[in-house]
């Protein structure tokens, strides 16, 4: 099976769950149901790099609570170090500090590793609403780092995150694989 087919199966047919008025989308890549397997990890980190401006960025942001295994994956994919975007603060001296509201919870990023003149590609693992991805955005932007691309695995098509991203911030994403989470299990629709 070829790397894109490898992601694509990952969120084919898998189970969703309600969560309040969204659809929570089990699968091996974000949720580790089943267990994510080290071929699915380099699949999706080699599929980011392909398809991202890697060759344009310095750094690699993203957050630490689902993305953060594709940012490190990515890294060592690419070759580029990477800052990280925290749910909790360090007290560090140049700690970016933003507020994020998603569809499952609200509060605050802690960015490190992330300077002024950076040129940073975002890589994340799922956009719902894009919540937490305008939050990052933003701490990426406070931090004065320039933003050369975003790229994310999966959307969920329903939620409009990406139309919401670009609306909120000008910037565009790149996301490989959406899926639709309106029926009892999810279906990918399109992948780039």
């Amino acid at each position: 099976m070829n790397f894109i087919s490898l992601v694509k199966s990952a969120f084919e047919d898998k189970p969703l769950l309600d969560f309040g008025s969204f659809q929570f989308l089990v699968n091996p890549l974000t949720e580790q149901i089943p267990a994510t397997s080290a071929e699915l990890l380099k699949a999706a980190a080699t599929w980011l790099v392909e398809e991202g401006d890697f060759h344009k960025a310095s750094k690699i942001a993203g957050e630490e609570d689902k993305g953060a295994i594709l940012v490190a994956a990515s890294s060592l994919e690419s070759g580029l170090p990477f800052g990280m975007a925290r749910w909790y603060p360090s007290g560090l001296d140049g700690q970016i500090e933003v507020d994020f509201s998603m569809e499952y919870t609200d509060g605050r990023l802690f960015l490190n590793g992330v300077e002024k003149g950076d040129k940073v590609i975002i890589v994340d693992d799922m956009i719902s609403t894009g919540g937490t991805m305008i939050a990052l955005i933003k701490a990426v932007e406070k931090a004065e780092a320039n933003i050369v691309d975003i790229v994310c695995v999966a959307e969920k098509i329903e939620y409009q995150g990406v139309a919401r991203i670009r609306q909120e911030t000008g910037y565009s994403v790149k996301t490989l694989v959406k899926i639709t989470v309106s029926g009892e299990r999810s279906k990918v629709v399109e992948a780039d």
